[in-house]
């Protein structure tokens, strides 16, 4: 059976995601959108309100796979997302401009698709600098992606694609497995986001596999794992065996949405900085607000390249400190559910040690990208 998906807005968003899933039912009011729209093959086009919850329920709402709300109007998208609330829809994305209209949305419960305006100034700031050596075009070039459970698709590839598709410049994925079973569906949608792709065949476990390929890479992406407490006790997990093995970042892949709100754990040590760097570079490319968890006092001339940095990148940074103890504060703030990415140092040598780490990889409720500091 065909899923039932209903678009609420045929603009040029709507119509481009339209082609892209045939069956659906786009709602739209303006007379000359909703003729461009009714172009597309295999889409329903609907003159109409989306907000208008007869209508919606006449379209079948109550039998929707997904509502997906994508006026250029926050307040049209929010009241389409309540109604299909409302009737059980399963999958709710909605378009938010206003990145102070968010918090409705997230209250709501909707997984919400950002196109904020930081971010398009930002990506324009960077094409109009005529010195191709001070433009931000990716903070990885080659993303890397070990296969090591049946839901890498869902999660992890699909996250290492959200980072390699955001700039200018496309980074290049690599996925490494030793079963390709899933290799042409992750090709397909790897050209969907016209993100360069590669797919290795390997035998052996995670590192195994990864060995002859870590020198390339700038980044892994992994699924987040599911274990027990005496494999956390033992620390016999395949993600924290695999960052003590190599020296580049590493993702644990949780959100698979735009972060919009990044969290950065930094203490007074060199590494915090490496980690600040990446950090503002993604949240440069996605619009993001960056929000500094300092867990002891930082350096004044640390202080003053933060304050630059944002600057020159054109990011909103917010600073908070801890008070008491610094192990419980931070992993309080990683399981507060505000964020999207939490970006701390692996191997520091401050106050963030391994096993502050491997509480904050446990336990977050989102993704968390650990930069090694040992190259």
């Amino acid at each position: 059976m065909m899923e039932k998906r209903i678009i609420v807005g045929g603009g040029r968003t709507g119509r481009e995601l339209a082609m892209q899933l045939p069956g659906a039912t786009i709602i739209e009011a303006d007379p000359d959108a909703a003729k461009k729209s009714s172009k597309i093959k295999n889409v329903n086009v609907v003159r109409g309100d989306g907000t208008d919850e007869r209508l919606l329920i006449k379209l079948g709402l109550d039998e929707a796979d997904a509502l997906i709300a994508l006026t250029n109007d926050d307040e049209v998208n929010f009241k389409s997302a309540s109604i299909a609330k409302r009737y059980g829809v399963s999958s709710i994305i909605a378009r938010v401009d206003d990145p102070e209209n968010e918090e409705r949305f997230r209250d709501l419960g909707v997984e919400s698709i950002m196109f904020p305006s930081r971010m398009i100034a930002n990506r324009i700031r960077d094409l109009l600098k005529t010195d191709d050596k001070k433009r931000i075009h990716r903070p990885f070039a080659k993303i890397l992606v070990p296969l090591v459970g049946k839901t890498t698709t869902e999660k992890a590839f699909r996250e290492a694609l959200l980072i390699a598709s955001i700039s200018e410049m496309k980074s290049r994925v690599e996925v490494v497995s030793s079963d390709d079973t899933e290799a042409k569906q992750m090709k397909r949608m790897a050209r969907e986001e016209d993100v360069p792709f590669e797919f290795l065949l390997e035998e052996g476990d995670i590192v195994e596999m990864l060995t002859n390929h870590l020198h390339r890479a700038d980044c892994i992406v992994i699924d987040d794992e599911k274990i027990t407490f005496m494999d956390r006790l033992l620390h016999k997990n395949v993600t924290l065996q695999l960052m003590r093995s190599v020296s580049c970042p590493v993702l644990v892949a949780r959100t698979c949405n735009y972060y919009r709100h990044i969290l950065v754990l930094l203490d007074s040590s060199p590494a915090s900085e490496k980690n600040l760097i990446i950090a503002l570079q993604i949240a440069h490319l996605f619009g993001s607000d960056l929000s500094l968890l300092l867990l002891e006092e930082i350096p004044p001339e640390f202080r003053e390249r933060i304050k630059k940095q944002g600057e020159v990148k054109n990011v909103e940074i917010i600073k908070m400190k801890v008070d008491g103890n610094p192990m419980i504060e931070a992993v309080k703030e990683v399981k507060s559910q505000k964020y999207d990415l939490v970006v701390t140092p692996w191997r520091g040598t401050g106050i963030i040690r391994s096993s502050m780490i491997r509480r904050i990889v446990y336990d977050a409720s989102c993704s968390v990208l650990t930069v090694c500091t040992r190259r």
